[in-house]
């Protein structure tokens, strides 16, 4: 075991490149460097705000007097509010710190200023971008930023829409929720064709068919949309709607199927759940060695569909899994859709969950990229899926809540509409009516704007950040290599996370979890400790492949279904920055050893 001494610079000036140094202007610091200027811009925006509210209108006269100021009550109100103000600002002194370099636990870290900024100032006028009746300003922000992030991952600005949202949950439902009615519509044009005699269409077929061979029905048996209500699954008695269809096709109607790879998210369960569904119409496709989407079960599952006739209405990619950061082979997985487009004719929408992976779309993807010539080709290829998800509050280094629904063209995004009577929605491209939540606060359209039209979503902005991190991840991960042959770092990391276990030669998967988890504990999150870590755990069938060849580098015995990882998330701009008193990924290594030693 090699123990590394902790650097100690004191002193000692080093040079920082300038572009290294201007992205410091970016964030408050670890400890709380840039306070001063924050402060002061802190100031302006409650003085600007302050004077708009009072020069807006003058004449009103004011409500509250220097009399009342004055008044027992109005002081002893006074002096409430501030106690339990201090006893907030002494609880949340025990929150957990995710805005320092030791924080490498979760998806969570230091938002930056910008997005700060943007945040207050939205909370300062509270806007609801439900419609323009209530937000005036913030909804036309969400357009632009919403802008900023098509264009980001390779969307037209001009052909694409979205929303902001709460996070990757809901947009993932969004996602789901479009599929679902683009598929009803397809399938009710179909069957009415049927009825006329054209015969070219089955059930999976029809549902499946295309918006050209959509438009061209519609057009030719001239048919409404109130006609399409007849076998709309989403307008009558889906039981009788079903029946129905069966019918007119002679042949049993089983419903539609989502694959979705075993390293998604959680969301996608409740999203099946919530569709109604069913849990039998989830299909979990394999991983491969790597934990990544195998292609050959996609394949395998695709031709399943087809063969018991269950219409294939979504696949799902994953780019930046929430257990490894792993990347899924997005480009071929389109690839493979565009095969049975051309050998079905079956259009198939493709969603891109990139809740995490998403902002990694500003990284320079030149020859010379960071990222390896997979990563590039899967996340140049995300210009291509029908829909995407990406959340600001994680690489965006944005505050929660903030998530994002993209979708590549408006008319997949506009599916139906939601009126209430008591909102005024003007024209056909608000979002208010086709969001899952009413109510939707401004504040995470704003940070977004603010953090692109500041940081930048491009290369020498969000993309240098998160080059940074994966350098110190790598640079971790090398440290960790060579201190302790028991530290067995899963192989395959090419973004911003490392997840490893403690483990001896020949020994079984239960005691490696076991002493795995004792280690997790020492540096457990419900009090502060050198260092904050998260863990994970690898299940089977989902990982199969993974832990059989991940276990298989010392030997080990196969006792269990589940392996437990600690799992570290190097968002921090600042883990691995030169001015500071110690090199944090050392000093992590020194007493992640202290640990180890202890349960060995």
């Amino acid at each position: 075991m090699k123990v590394h001494n902790t650097l100690v610079e004191g002193s000692k000036k080093i040079d920082c490149p300038p572009d290294e140094v201007a992205l410091k202007s970016f964030f408050l610091g670890p400890q709380a460097e840039n306070a001063n200027w924050l402060r002061e811009l802190l100031n302006e925006m409650f003085d600007a705000w302050f004077e708009w509210r009072r020069a807006l209108y003058p004449t009103d006269g004011k409500a509250i007097s220097a009399t009342d100021k004055e008044m027992p009550e109005f002081i002893e109100n006074r002096q409430r509010i501030k106690r339990n103000v201090h006893q907030l600002l002494r609880r949340f002194q025990n929150e957990v710190p995710s805005f320092s370099p030791r924080y490498i636990g979760h998806m969570l870290t230091e938002v930056s200023m910008p997005a700060l900024i943007g945040h207050i100032i939205t909370l300062l006028h509270n806007p609801n971008n439900i419609s323009g009746e209530s937000s005036r300003v913030g909804i036309v922000i969400e357009d632009e930023a919403i802008n900023d992030l098509l264009k980001m991952i390779g969307y037209e600005e001009n052909l694409g829409s979205g929303h902001f949202c709460s996070g990757g949950t809901i947009a993932n439902i969004e996602a789901g929720l479009r599929a679902r009615d683009r598929f009803a519509r397809w399938l009710a044009v179909g069957t009415i064709a049927r009825e006329h005699g054209n015969t070219s269409f089955d059930i999976l077929k029809a549902g499946l068919m295309g918006w050209k061979t959509f438009d061209r029905l519609k057009l030719e048996l001239d048919i409404s949309e109130t006609e399409l209500h007849k076998y709309h699954l989403l307008h009558g008695n889906p039981a009788f709607i079903f029946r129905e269809i069966s019918t007119v096709f002679k042949e049993d109607y089983a419903g539609p199927v989502f694959l979705i790879p075993q390293n998604k998210h959680y969301s996608w369960n409740k999203c099946v759940d919530m569709l109604g569904l069913g849990e039998e119409a989830f299909k979990g496709v394999k991983t491969d060695e790597k934990g990544r989407l195998c292609l050959d079960d996609l394949r395998n599952k695709l031709e399943e569909s087809i063969q018991h006739r269950r219409p294939p209405i979504m696949v799902v990619s994953v780019a930046g899994t929430t257990e490894l950061g792993e990347v899924d082979p997005i480009d071929k997985v389109q690839a493979l859709l565009d095969e049975y487009e051309q050998k079905y004719g079956i259009h198939i929408w493709h969603h891109v969950d990139a809740a995490y992976g998403g902002f990694m779309c500003s990284i320079d993807r030149s020859e010379n990229s960071i990222l390896s010539k997979d990563i590039v080709n899967a996340l140049n290829a995300i210009q291509y899926a029908n829909s995407t998800t990406i959340d600001p509050h994680k690489l965006g280094y944005v505050p929660y809540a903030s998530g994002a629904f993209l979708c590549k063209h408006k008319r997949e995004y506009f599916y139906r509409k939601s009126n209430a009577p008591y909102i005024n929605f003007v024209g056909t491209a608000e979002r208010g009516p086709q969001t899952i939540e009413g109510s939707r606060s401004a504040a995470g359209a704003v940070s977004t704007w603010l953090t692109a039209r500041t940081i930048g979503l491009d290369g020498n902005g969000y993309g240098k950040i998160l080059e940074r991190t994966i350098k110190s991840r790598v640079k971790l991960e090398e440290i960790l290599r060579d201190s302790n042959p028991h530290i067995r770092i899963f192989p395959h990391s090419t973004t911003n996370i490392i997840t490893f276990c403690v483990a001896k030669e020949n020994e079984s998967i239960g005691l490696t979890n076991k002493r795995t988890l004792k280690v997790y504990d020492a540096f457990s999150p419900d009090e502060n400790h050198d260092f904050f870590v998260s863990k994970t755990t690898l299940k089977r069938p989902e990982y199969n492949l993974l832990i059989n060849k991940f276990t298989a580098n010392w030997n080990a015995v196969h006792d269990t279904k589940e392996l437990v990882l600690i799992r570290l998330v190097i968002m921090n701009p600042f883990f691995d920055t030169k001015e500071n008193k110690i090199d944090y990924p050392l000093e992590f290594t020194n007493k992640l050893n202290e640990k180890i030693t202890y349960y060995l």
